[in-house]
């Protein structure tokens, strides 16, 4: 799922910036949200703390209290590389600030000068970036997800429910898949079955216990599912980088 965040005080120009997105969108059937922002508040900063997924922002760079340009900062320094970030200003000498363009990778769009064709065709650019990057995709509850390969720790089977669990690293999904097709679906070198209940992202493990079988990524979460008969694979990979 691709979330668009509007950061603009002015409603009437939210309005306009929701058609632009619509009128790009429908001729795409990847599933999308839109979030309105008029100021900041702990909503949108818990979002930029918390949120996975691809997300476009579209961010105004005269809003009171905190500038597009400083929430873009704030994205950045939160560890988010991903995101595209798309400012819009009234401020002709920033469309030429190239050491801030080239410091938070974004996007500069002229409020006044062919603004809505301008901005088409930066959504259009901030899209086609996105989806250049892997991702694992599925449906739950009626929505399609579409998860970056950098997010997932790992997967593995819940006993209880019979279903796969997406561990990422913010938050965890329900997949209604199997482990032999999901690890068919990655079909890419970072991903590693340990278990045949499952699958590891070998980029993102911090450390291996070999002794009592057990993978550990950030903040101590881990995983158990590591059978022996990977365990030789599984260093032999790790050691290759």
């Amino acid at each position: 799922m691709v979330n668009f965040i509007i950061y603009e005080d002015n409603e009437v120009i939210r309005r306009n910036y929701i058609k632009i997105i619509h009128k790009f969108m429908g001729g795409n059937d990847l599933s999308y949200k839109i979030h309105q922002f008029s100021s900041y508040n702990t909503t949108l900063k818990s979002f930029i703390v918390n949120n996975t997924g691809s997300n476009i922002y579209i961010l105004d760079i005269e809003v009171p209290g905190k500038s597009g340009l400083d929430l873009a900062r704030e994205i950045r320094l939160s560890g988010d590389a991903y995101s595209q970030l798309i400012v819009v200003t009234a401020h002709k000498e920033m469309l030429e600030n190239t050491f801030v363009n080239r410091s938070l990778v974004l996007n500069f769009v002229s409020k006044f000068d062919n603004c809505e064709e301008n901005l088409l065709m930066a959504i259009k650019d901030a899209y086609i970036t996105l989806t250049k990057h892997k991702a694992f995709l599925f449906k739950s509850e009626g929505e399609l997800y579409r998860i970056p390969y950098d997010d997932i720790y790992f997967f593995e089977i819940d006993s209880e429910l019979g279903y796969v669990n997406l561990i990422a690293k913010t938050k965890k999904f329900v997949v209604k898949k199997t482990i032999r097709s999901i690890l068919k679906e990655l079909n890419d070198p970072r991903f590693m079955k340990t278990h045949k209940s499952c699958i590891v992202n070998l980029y993102n493990i911090e450390k291996v216990d070999l002794n009592n079988l057990e993978i550990y990524f950030n903040n101590n979460l881990k995983t158990n599912l590591l059978s022996r008969n990977y365990k030789k694979e599984l260093q032999e990979r790790l050691l290759k980088g």
